[in-house]
C-alpha cells in the first residue's frame, strides 16, 4: 500500500556529489529527498510503494540506463512529476521528454531559486491532475 506523506517527496538520480548539491540547492523546500544512483535502488523505491512527488533526473546517462529508469519511474503509482536537467537543451530533447510524459527541462547551471520553482511547479502540476495526496505541502 503506497504511504502517504505531508511533505514534499523528491526524488533525485545521480552519483553522490550531484546529490549533495540538490540537496543544498532544495534545502529551502524542507522537503524528503531520497537518493538513487542504480536502476536497482529505483526498483527498490517501487517496489516498496515509495510515494514521491518530484524526480529529477540526469540526461547525463547511458541510454539504455535513462530509459530504465524512466520505465521504472512509470511504474511508481501515483506518477511522479518528472524533471529533466541537462548541460545543453535542445528543442528535440524537450519535446521529447514532454511526449514521453515527463514534466519540464532545467538547464544547468541553474541558482538554487530557479531549481527550487522548478521543482515547486512540478509538484504543482500533480495538484492540477486532482491527485490529493499532493495537496497538504502546496498549500503551505
Amino acid at each position: 500500500m503506497t504511504q502517504k506523506h505531508s511533505e514534499l517527496r523528491v526524488l533525485v538520480v545521480g552519483q553522490a556529489h550531484v546529490q549533495t548539491e540538490f540537496q543544498r540547492q532544495l534545502a529551502d523546500l524542507h522537503a524528503a529527498f531520497l537518493f538513487v544512483s542504480r536502476t536497482s535502488d529505483l526498483s527498490q523505491l517501487v517496489r516498496n510503494q515509495e510515494l514521491i512527488h518530484v524526480v529529477v533526473l540526469p540526461t547525463a546517462l547511458q541510454k539504455l540506463d535513462w530509459w530504465t529508469l524512466w520505465n521504472e519511474i512509470c511504474l511508481l503509482s501515483p506518477r511522479p512529476a518528472l524533471l529533466v536537467y541537462t548541460h545543453t537543451a535542445s528543442f528535440q530533447l524537450w519535446s521529447s521528454v514532454l511526449e514521453s510524459g515527463g514534466y519540464d527541462v532545467i538547464v544547468e547551471p541553474f541558482t538554487d531559486e530557479e531549481l527550487q520553482g522548478a521543482v515547486l511547479r512540478a509538484a504543482r502540476s500533480l495538484e492540477d491532475e486532482s491527485q490529493d495526496e499532493f495537496r497538504d505541502f502546496l498549500d503551505e
